[in-house]
């Protein structure tokens, strides 16, 4: 009996000093990334400690040192780098998310994180921000897809604690921001910067709950005369480029998918080995997380009928349909009736 009683508050000693996140952080060098949560809403610390099978995306402390002078720049807040850095494998909810040695090729997902404030997140009601997790180039190497079009390599191997797993990053993860901001980031999508504030769309694309933007880049312009077309049909082009509706990240891509649009029309979805086709505009940059949805570049306008027809492997889907066959008069108009 006394031998029963020993073991017992042995077994409560140990449950007692479970590893918690900010132990486990602390232990392993990671002290400085710590002091975000220390810093945070108590309610984010509370989610992770009563939840199970968190993913939390941790710089160690020399890469924090590094990271330091630029996020003074920023006015992200400690809640809110807190809350993006914390995400949930749902997908794991009904078992102990395991440890994972960071490899190459592992598979691509979407995690929802903690980030739920409604002043810069708009993906629908009671919907949090999300991000992409998915190996990039020939090596395969993880990587974390976040505001700002930053890609974060995952540098090391998941280290375990009572809630999940601290997965260790390059540097910290950007909070995303509005559509139009996000696009200026990037030089060779000036064509279509300029154009939305042009077309009076930037407020629609920047307030549109749960959207997939298109983007094309400068060079997909030049195979229409833009300034030969009138503002109504400008608006029209553009907002093909705008599903609604749907948050398209690219592990959610399925073959054949037909999307609906801004502009009252359809896209089509088309997945081969070469890559991601919408109307036979092949994606060449994937998964710019924005406060209200995703950002794709594509290479050619979509349904101009000069994108690149994906390969004719199982379900092509629609491509190649002409700028007259859109019909862009009808198109705007019915665009014109959102403002």
């Amino acid at each position: 009996m006394i031998l029963f009683h020993i073991l017992l508050a042995l077994s409560a000693a140990t449950f007692a000093s479970a590893d918690t996140l900010i132990d486990t952080l602390q232990q392993n060098g990671f002290s400085d990334f710590a002091s975000i949560y220390q810093d945070a809403d108590p309610s984010i610390l509370s989610s992770i400690d009563v939840g199970s099978n968190f993913i939390i995306y941790a710089t160690n402390n020399t890469q924090s040192a590094v990271n330091s002078t630029l996020s003074r720049r920023r006015t992200t807040s400690q809640s809110q780098r807190a809350a993006m850095s914390s995400v949930q494998n749902t997908a794991s909810s009904s078992k102990k998310l395991r440890f994972k040695r960071q490899q190459a090729n592992s598979p691509a997902a979407v995690y929802e994180s903690l980030l739920s404030d409604p002043e810069i997140v708009n993906l629908g009601l009671g919907v949090n921000q999300s991000l992409v997790e998915k190996p990039v180039g020939d090596a395969g190497v993880p990587n974390v897809f976040a505001g700002a079009g930053q890609v974060v390599p995952i540098v090391g191997n998941d280290i375990p604690f009572d809630g999940g797993v601290i997965r260790p990053v390059a540097s910290l993860l950007e909070i995303p921001g509005a559509v139009p901001s996000t696009l200026s980031l990037f030089p060779n999508l000036s064509n279509l910067t300029a154009l939305l504030t042009q077309s009076n769309l930037t407020g629609p694309v920047s307030e549109t709950a749960g959207i997939t933007v298109l983007a094309p880049e400068d060079s997909a312009f030049a195979a229409v005369n833009i300034s030969a077309l009138t503002d109504e049909q400008i608006v029209g082009i553009l907002s093909q480029h705008v599903i609604v509706n749907y948050v398209g990240y690219s592990p959610l891509l399925k073959d054949g998918q037909v999307l609906n649009t801004l502009a009252n029309g359809t896209v089509t979805v088309a997945v081969r080995d070469s890559g991601v086709y919408f109307n036979g505009a092949k994606v060449t940059a994937s998964d710019v997380i924005v406060e209200n949805g995703v950002v794709h570049t594509v290479a050619s306008l979509v349904g101009s009928g000069d994108g690149e027809n994906p390969p004719a492997t199982g379900t092509a889907g629609r491509v190649g349909l002409g700028l007259k066959t859109l019909g862009l008069g009808a198109l705007g108009m019915a665009v014109a009736a959102l403002f």
